[in-house]
């Protein structure tokens, strides 16, 4: 289970958190429903772009390159990248913020911001140095089971009634929050975009070639990704959950995760709260690792070669990369940057989905594993719901990058 284990570390990290934070902070479970819909297409899309690279050899990226156009696949490799960017330093300066707030709460210490941020990138650096793709999938497995139990812990703890929760699985768009940053349709975006995200499914191509799955192992690859799917949705209601039964229930707006751990302290207690920083933590180096190695990644899935991030050039790479993120310490609004790349991943989104979907249709490369006439219709309604996150996500940031240029 380790490879769907993989993709829930990589999928729930502090983007993840901010999202469902801020909108359980916002509106409480009103948007629960967005994230069960958001986990089923993910879970039918793991599978979707499994199968392709178990049927055909070849991974997302090769393919858009070799049967569709190579331009096709340099202009998404690009995009991906650019968003790639943001993230690193959106991530690591969220991170940054963590620790400092959690070392004043906790041990009155008033951390440096900079030196702080730079060891938090130089032990992700080390982390990649060290490591291969099973080691990865080993230490992602370790952070995950640490988020499980701070967040379900917290969810069970500070459960709301019943009702509220189950009206939450009624689709809805709550009205627009006042204030920047509170947009619903940014906040909405902004979790779709990290759970129905373009990248595990990339890095899913690539998991797949790496095991040397093929179809005959397409009952591990359904069971695996069902338990990545499944638990994807229990860490990120839990989170939800607690927010509407803190934060929102006692009118609050979290515009930064770390607003999070001093709310918190009064209820948690210093032991307990401990331990839901640990659970921020590893949510956030269980994304900021494998976000470092994206790029090199679907660098090597794009040339069609075996991945390695141990040569000297990847290592230099990755050093460039943990240069820039340490960039990420130095904005003033982390979160901000965070849900824009995160509704960027909603726009790249169709672009990736329908070039596999129209590689799909070819008997030459999948054989007698192309899509049946019922898939077809899922996967159309699937695109439709990408297209239309995808006009949501510019309206919402437009909004609010408007609301931001005139303050």
């Amino acid at each position: 289970m380790l490879p769907g284990i993989f993709l829930i570390g990589y999928n729930i990290g502090t983007g993840s958190l901010t999202a469902m934070s801020k909108a359980g902070a916002n509106f409480g479970c009103d948007l629960l429903w967005a994230v069960l819909l958001s986990c089923v297409i993910t879970w039918y899309l793991i599978n979707f772009f499994s199968r392709f690279t178990m049927a055909s050899g070849l991974t997302a990226m090769e393919a858009y390159r070799k049967h569709l156009h190579p331009a096709y696949a340099w202009v998404l490799w690009s995009g991906l990248a650019t968003i790639i960017l943001s993230a690193l330093m959106a991530m690591l300066g969220l991170l940054t913020d963590v620790v400092l707030v959690w070392f004043k709460e906790v041990w009155s210490v008033d951390a440096n911001r900079i030196l702080t941020g730079i060891v938090l990138a130089l032990l992700v650096y080390g982390l990649i140095l060290f490591g291969n793709t099973k080691r990865f999938e080993a230490m992602l497995g370790v952070m995950v089971a640490l988020m499980g139990v701070a967040f379900i812990g917290s969810a069970i703890w500070f459960f709301p009634d019943a009702k509220t929760v189950l009206e939450g699985f009624i689709p809805k768009l709550p009205a627009v929050s006042e204030g920047s940053d509170n947009s619903s349709m940014v906040i909405l975006a902004g979790m779709v975009g990290t759970t129905v995200s373009v990248f595990a499914f990339l890095i899913r191509s690539g998991q797949v070639k790496d095991h040397g799955w093929t179809m005959a192992d397409w009952k591990m690859q359904k069971r695996d990704a069902l338990v990545s799917a499944t638990m994807m949705f229990v860490l990120s209601a839990a989170v939800m959950i607690t927010a509407t039964a803190t934060l929102h229930a006692d009118g609050h707006k979290m515009n930064h995760i770390k607003e999070m751990i001093p709310m918190l302290k009064p209820i948690f207690g210093q032991a307990a709260l401990v331990v839901f920083v640990i659970g921020i933590m590893a949510a956030g180096i269980s994304s900021h690792l494998p976000n470092m190695m994206v790029i090199p990644w679907l660098s090597d899935d794009l040339a069609g070669r075996k991945r390695n991030t141990q040569t000297t050039a990847k290592r230099i790479v990755l050093g460039g990369l943990t240069v820039i993120s340490i960039l990420g310490v130095f904005m003033a609004r982390p979160v901000f940057l965070l849900l824009l790349s995160q509704a960027g991943i909603s726009l790249v989104m169709p672009m990736a989905l329908l070039g596999l979907m129209y590689l799909s249709s070819k008997k030459e490369l999948l054989g007698e594993y192309t899509p049946k006439k019922v898939e077809w219709v899922v996967l159309a309604l699937i695109a439709c719901f990408s297209l239309f996150m995808s006009f949501q996500a510019l309206m919402g940031l437009f909004s609010d990058l408007s609301s931001i240029l005139t303050t």
